[in-house]
């Protein structure tokens, strides 16, 4: 829609406008601000749902982070095409739906509303508005209005929900910035970006190394003293690059950066594929490792690299700390979660160690300074990607008895 945007200054009301813009300013809790920017467009347009969404950069979604109307819980969304708030943050237009239940071909080629939060809220949307909310150029949120009423939005009522929206994106824009001071994110990321700089100067040469070794173990294998020495040293050296890419993806994680892409992913076939490595592995030592999987498809919006490096953390740590016994896997769906679950028979973990063990580079007291070795990174950033997609992470354990993780993830649309 063409935006006309003479005379905007009347168009809203100066107190509204005022009265938001003192809000903003005057340290009132910042939810509390964006609630009175959605009751602002309710009350200004007439409108029977009003709903402020913020961006989720790290999982490419949009959050609803104020709502009026019939919705009673947070709405997480894509930032894709299918979806209407979701086109509006892809292509940062403003626009009209005159019928959300009609052709939206018109808005985007891909476009289809869904209903399902009419149906849960016995509602009927007609008429909806979306508008993008920048800032500096930079993508912040989006405000979104619907209504099921006779008297239908036009393009006054458009150039209103613009006018506001600027002042709600600043107050987004405050938002993003408290957050990152008041929970420190801009160290951490900071942090991660060093740890990230430093660990790849000590890949290359460690890589380096490797090969070297590789080559003089062939040129040696006829002498067996010098060979054996050489196939240690050489161990010594993949368990330093694991180390290395241990906290390469820790920092990665920590630094808000899709370690793959972000999509649908069926859990059943992926955990089918990267369960065979370990069952080799789990044989070699005299393990029996157990995979059970459902006959039905678990789909769940993930990282697809984010998910082999949670399976593989919890395979691998069962496998390293199981010196005997058994190790069990087992995928299922419990209500509208898909869970995963990682069990053994192993050392266990003290009693004392288990509040600690997502913390970065702690290790349980059992095993420092044994000759297991490993540097206390992938739990934490197997828990940071698990959170970031609304997941949840459960750890059990008894010394000298066994472990078991179980991981929950939204089904999608349950979110």
């Amino acid at each position: 829609m063409v935006d006309k945007t003479t005379d905007d200054q009347r168009l809203v009301p100066t107190s509204e406008l005022l009265s938001l813009y003192e809000q903003m300013i005057s340290g009132v809790n910042l939810h509390d601000v964006l609630q009175q920017g959605a009751e602002v467009v309710a009350r200004t347009l007439n409108a029977e749902r009003a709903t402020v969404y913020h961006v989720l950069k790290d999982t490419q979604e949009l959050e609803s982070v104020a709502v009026i109307g019939n919705v009673l819980r947070a709405i997480r969304t894509p930032i894709c095409g299918s979806s209407l708030v979701g086109y509006c943050a892809l292509s940062r237009t403003a626009f009209i739906v005159p019928d959300a239940y009609g052709d939206l071909s018109i808005i985007g080629t891909d476009l289809h509303f869904d209903k399902s939060w009419d149906k849960m809220n016995q509602f009927h949307t007609r008429d909806v508005m979306c508008v993008p909310a920048i800032f500096n150029d930079e993508l912040l949120g989006v405000v979104q209005t619907l209504n099921s009423k006779s008297h239908p939005f036009g393009e006054t009522c458009l150039v209103k929900l613009k006018i506001i929206s600027r002042l709600i994106s600043y107050a987004l824009f405050h938002a993003k910035l408290y957050d990152e001071l008041a929970t420190l994110k801009c160290l951490k990321k900071q942090k991660a970006q060093f740890m990230r700089i430093m660990v790849h100067e000590l890949k290359s040469p460690v890589a380096g190394s490797k090969m070297l070794l590789t080559g003089l173990l062939y040129t040696s294998k006829e002498d067996p003293k010098i060979s054996s020495v050489l196939t240690k040293i050489s161990k010594r050296m993949d368990d330093l690059l694991a180390m290395v890419e241990d906290i390469l993806h820790l920092s990665r994680v920590q630094e808000g950066e899709p370690l793959g892409e972000i999509g649908i992913l069926d859990l059943v076939p992926i955990t089918r594929k990267e369960c065979e490595p370990y069952v080799e592995q789990a044989k070699a030592k005299g393990l029996l490792l157990t995979v059970g999987l459902p006959e039905i498809t678990l789909r769940t919006r993930f990282d697809f690299q984010g998910y082999k490096l949670v399976l593989s953390n919890l395979l691998s740590n069962a496998v390293k700390y199981t010196p005997e016994g058994s190790v069990d896997v087992r995928l299922f769906q419990e209500g509208d979660k898909a869970v995963l679950r990682v069990k053994d028979t192993g050392i266990g973990i003290p009693k004392q160690d288990i509040p600690k063990m997502f913390q970065e580079f702690f290790r349980a007291s059992n095993v420092r300074g044994g000759s297991i070795k490993g540097t206390g990174v992938g739990l934490a950033g197997v828990k940071e990607i698990v959170t970031r997609f609304g997941g949840e992470l459960e750890l059990e354990s008894k010394e000298g008895k066994g472990t078991e993780f179980t991981v929950r993830f939204p089904l999608n649309g349950s979110q």
